[in-house]
């Protein structure tokens, strides 16, 4: 039982650390192998690959409020469309079971999942940086679409690319 335990909180310090793109990197991939499941597990296994599916929407629902507009401008709101479509193309499989919207979404997310292997660690957080000593707010009002603010449960990893 203190092993479970140890390797717990061994897991929740290593995510705690993990810099913010190596983290994406990280949910692209277990999205991507949650959805090989589901693809493979379509028309044979509906409890597997229902499982596999809710996984891979949590995913995704995750990231979608974890994109903060404020920073990340035009790039968030392309991924926010990107996530959109792979969580209703995850709806269409769940109804009809057809594993092409599986492939959909593995379209979508496998060259995300090689821009994002590519970024530096700590980009995001030299951007929001940049931000502040510049004297913007990204979270003020006056931008166009204003990230959350601290009082109102900021997300806990903060996607700017």
């Amino acid at each position: 039982m203190t092993y479970d335990r140890n390797i717990r909180a061994y897991r929740e310090t290593d995510l705690q650390s993990m810099g913010k793109e190596k983290l994406i990197v990280m949910l692209y991939r277990k999205m991507i192998e949650h959805l090989e499941y589901a693809e493979q597990a379509a028309g044979k296994d509906r409890a597997e690959m229902s499982q596999r599916l809710n996984l891979t929407q949590r995913i995704v629902t995750e990231l979608q409020g974890a994109l903060d507009h404020a920073i990340g401008g035009e790039i968030a709101a392309n991924l926010a469309s990107l996530y959109e479509f792979i969580f209703h193309e995850i709806l269409d499989m769940q109804l009809d079971q057809e594993p092409r919207h599986a492939s959909n979404c593995r379209q979508v997310l496998e060259p995300l999942l090689k821009a994002w292997s590519t970024v530096p660690p700590g980009t995001g957080d030299r951007e929001l940086q940049g931000k502040v000593q510049s004297g913007v707010n990204p979270a003020s009002p006056q931008t166009n679409t204003p990230g959350p603010r601290p009082e109102e449960g900021a997300p806990l990893v903060s996607i700017s690319a």
